[in-house]
């Protein structure tokens, strides 16, 4: 049995309106037609779809049990004609970084695409550095700005970015001059850097909060409870950036890595990678090929 997607229409229409008129007002056709479609409904079911009364009909049981089904037939009938009409082509960039750098870089970023976010679909993806690069390897993302130990094979160019700690403007040092941080898992360049500057400095530190995520490492910032450190220029909102003081010791620039599909990459991701660079080189980072990088 074949049903033409028009009488499931207009069935649709009788239902939620209550009447063959009100309907046939909704479709723009007569009331006879309306009529008509529901009687060759009716035939396909074999069943009649509504009770009729004098003014008004009812739907059957028959009639409920199908209204249900057909509003999730027309649903994707016209969700298939929506994707499959002709359209504009469009381009899409998977791009790849952690939460803070997101947070910093990506907003100006898009904001220089404006122009061309009608033929343009951006999906981002937030997570740990060295799962990003792995989603880079993977081929599950185009481009990817990450902070590693060493350079990737997929590393395109070599960003030196000055990190800077972290805190809130309450925040105060424990009793005997132990610092509290707040750090991502073993491995991060972040916390190696941060627990370097302060063992040179012979200070007492341990880690108070540990978490994979951005919002978990700020929660224990913004607490007061803890310091972290962040690219310079990247912290949010109400807290404090220092590059060092009598209690925290200055910290190493890090490597920000530019990674992408190399030659693998189409003209809008290559297009998009220059965006990113020229970006970061207004924000004062030292930009080279890796290649040229020590």
């Amino acid at each position: 049995m074949d049903i033409e997607v028009r009488l499931l229409r207009s069935f649709v229409a009788i239902y939620e309106r209550g009447s063959l008129s009100r309907a046939a007002e909704r479709l723009a056709c007569t009331q006879a037609a309306m009529s008509m479609r529901l009687k060759m409904l009716e035939t396909e079911i074999g069943a009649p779809l509504f009770i009729r009364h004098h003014h008004r009909i009812e739907p059957t049981s028959k009639g409920s049990e199908l209204y249900a089904k057909a509003l999730s037939v027309l649903a994707a009938y016209d969700e298939m004609l929506s994707s499959t009409r002709s359209q504009r082509p469009r381009t899409k960039i998977r791009i790849g970084m952690p939460d803070d750098y997101a947070l910093a870089f990506l907003p100006r970023l898009i904001a220089t695409m404006r122009d061309r976010m009608a033929e343009t679909e951006i999906e981002i993806v937030c997570d740990l550095s060295a799962k990003i690069a792995a989603a880079l390897q993977r081929q599950e993302i185009d481009v990817a700005l990450v902070t590693l130990a060493a350079a990737p094979p997929s590393a395109r160019h070599r960003l030196q970015a000055q990190l800077n700690w972290v805190l809130d403007a309450n925040f105060e040092v424990e009793s005997g001059g132990t610092i509290p941080l707040a750090a991502y898992p073993e491995g991060c360049v972040f916390r190696r850097t941060m627990i370097s500057a302060l063992e040179t400095a012979q200070r007492n530190w341990r880690v108070a909060v540990q978490s994979s995520s951005h919002p978990g490492i700020l929660a224990a910032v913004r607490a007061g409870v803890a310091v972290t450190s962040m690219a310079a220029g990247t912290a949010p909102a109400g807290l404090v950036e220092v590059r060092g003081n009598d209690q925290l010791p200055e910290l190493e620039p890090i490597p920000l890595y530019l990674l992408s599909q190399g030659q693998n990459a189409g003209t809008a991701i290559r297009r998009f990678e220059d965006l990113i660079l020229a970006e970061l080189e207004t924000d004062g980072a030292a930009v080279s090929p890796v290649s040229a990088a020590p």
